[in-house]
């Protein structure tokens, strides 16, 4: 892989951030889509019944639409940075997914759970950290 720099950027973060806001934004289409169908307990003996049900709710085509504009913005990012960077830190879905899920959702999330995305947190916070003090692929 040529030119592809390990430093992470305040750009390139951004970048990740916006990737996950709209991987998290489109999450919440699909399950908005999967409740319209009123399908509750789905199995190999109701798929075709419910693949034609969510086929036809508008909220399955916009979430697969911001998922396509996500997948160019995440081509974008691993233009500029290792995936081994990039993917972790495209770990914050883990937080915004339950805030989305409280404000819009309605969903309960439980102390453990909050526990479990405090230590996401704290591996992202590594990881930004992690390429610091590493060369670009360049550099000898």
């Amino acid at each position: 892989m040529k030119n592809i720099k390990n430093r992470l950027t305040l750009k390139v973060f951004f970048l990740i951030i916006i990737t996950d806001v709209l991987e998290s934004v489109a999450e919440l289409f699909f399950k908005n889509g999967a409740t319209a169908t009123g399908m509750n307990n789905i199995g190999l003996h109701n798929f075709l019944e419910f693949t034609f049900k969510i086929l036809s709710v508008p909220s399955l085509w916009i979430g697969i639409l911001i998922y396509a504009v996500n997948f160019f913005v995440w081509m974008i990012i691993l233009s500029r940075i290792e995936l081994s960077v990039a993917f972790p830190i495209g770990s914050t879905t883990y937080i915004i997914v339950p805030i989305l899920s409280i404000m819009f959702l309605h969903e309960k999330v439980f102390l453990l759970r909050w526990v479990g995305i405090l230590l996401i947190i704290i591996g992202v916070y590594f990881i930004s950290k992690s390429t610091e003090n590493e060369p670009h692929k360049d550099e000898p």
